[in-house]
């Protein structure tokens, strides 16, 4: 492969992407890698040609399974090959399937939930505070405040959260072998299926009932595409949302100065919630696009049929867009950042997860001043094992 670096990349510093990709954007922003299977893909790591693919539909393809859709293992080809919701999809069906649920991710109807996920967080806290400290935030917060505020949202019982963050992990690891991944892809768009018949005769007031009662029974959406959409959503609710929040965490923890002015002034944690998204970007490997025909980018030539990982990471540490890019300033425009992607596949929850993120971090620090590290930050374990970077860990006391 001439030289090709291998793709992914590794970490050496958690709390900073790879230093290769700092590297690329000053001396090759589009930059050749060797993947997993000896093929040659490119690596996007400027904020302009991101944004530049990402706009531009007719020459790239996002259309997941296709002969040398990028992957960063085996395990993902099996279930790209199997992604039937609009994720994978390229114009006009994505915005056939998609254009049906904006309405439910409506600012409008996010906006509404708003009292009731603060309601979640404050019960949650106040289980935090009897159980006493120290306590692990990933599995007592993290974990459990996105897939309360799914269950409230989608229909999906809480109880259910194991099975589908289980379902989710199969998917975004990267030790996962091709069976087991594909496996539980399947088991969870299974899942979907029966929660979708279950509501077809007994509704109620959630996002599985809308939908039928909008698209499904009226013929625009069948069981199965429906089934296969709702895994998609269940996934991101719970997957990334979990990590942002034990992410955001661990920097509050960690800067004191910053918690206590966000105490003082709860209406700077909006801006606080851009800045650790562009500081974290937590999907590690996507976006992915396909050359529609050869094309230049950046003076490189990438041939038809190539494949290109954006990375929203190193977009989001462009020195040219972000002065500092590497330090936290809640202080900063980060406006630009892309930690939800741009173009027409950006992410459709985004609103709620700002709003999840903005809620949990106002009442953690209400309600914890003292919140510190109860381990050394070295004994944290950090997500490399995942395509969703976030962490596994993470032992606080107050």
């Amino acid at each position: 492969m001439g030289g090709c670096p291998h793709f992914p990349f590794r970490r050496t510093d958690p709390l900073h992407p790879p230093a290769e990709l700092g590297e690329a954007r000053q001396t090759a922003p589009v930059l050749p890698v060797t993947l997993w299977n000896g093929r040659r893909a490119w690596v996007v790591t400027r904020q302009k040609e991101i944004r530049e693919v990402l706009s531009d539909d007719e020459r790239f393809s996002g259309r997941f399974g296709q002969e040398a859709f990028p992957t960063v293992t085996e395990a993902r080809v099996a279930v790209d090959r199997g992604e039937r919701a609009f994720v994978g999809m390229d114009n006009p069906e994505h915005d056939r399937f998609r254009r049906m649920f904006t309405r439910e991710f409506s600012v409008r109807r996010m906006m509404a939930l708003e009292p009731d996920i603060r309601a979640i967080a404050h019960r949650l806290l106040d289980e935090l505070e009897q159980a006493g400290p120290p306590q692990d935030l990933v599995p007592m917060l993290a974990v459990r405040f996105p897939s309360l505020v799914m269950s409230l949202l989608f229909g999906s019982p809480y109880e259910d959260h194991r099975f589908i963050i289980e379902c989710a992990v199969a998917r975004h690891g990267l030790t996962q072998s091709p069976g087991e991944a594909e496996r539980k892809a399947r088991e969870l768009a299974h899942y979907c299926h029966r929660l979708i018949e279950a509501r077809m005769v007994e509704p109620r007031d959630d996002m599985v009932s809308r939908v039928i009662a909008d698209q499904v029974r009226p013929g625009l959406l069948s069981v199965e595409e429906f089934a296969e959409i709702g895994a998609m959503i269940l996934r991101a609710g719970h997957d990334t949302t979990t990590n942002m929040i034990a992410m955001g965490a661990l920097y509050l923890v960690r800067d004191p100065a910053l918690a206590a002015r966000l105490r003082a002034a709860p209406a700077d944690i909006r801006r606080t919630v851009e800045e650790f998204l562009r500081f974290t970007s937590p999907v590690q490997f996507s976006p992915r696009r396909v050359a529609r025909v050869d094309v230049e980018l950046a003076g490189v030539t990438i041939r038809q049929g190539e494949g290109l990982f954006l990375s929203l990471a190193s977009a989001n540490r462009d020195e040219t867009v972000f002065a500092d890019a590497d330090a936290i300033n809640i202080d900063r425009d980060n406006s630009a950042q892309l930690a939800f992607g741009y173009g027409i596949h950006q992410c459709l929850g985004q609103v709620l997860a700002r709003i999840e993120l903005q809620v949990m971090f106002e009442v953690l620090l209400a309600r914890l001043p003292g919140l510190r590290l109860a381990v050394p930050l070295e004994s944290l374990r950090f997500k490399h094992d995942m395509q969703i970077y976030g962490l596994h860990n993470l032992p606080v006391t107050w």
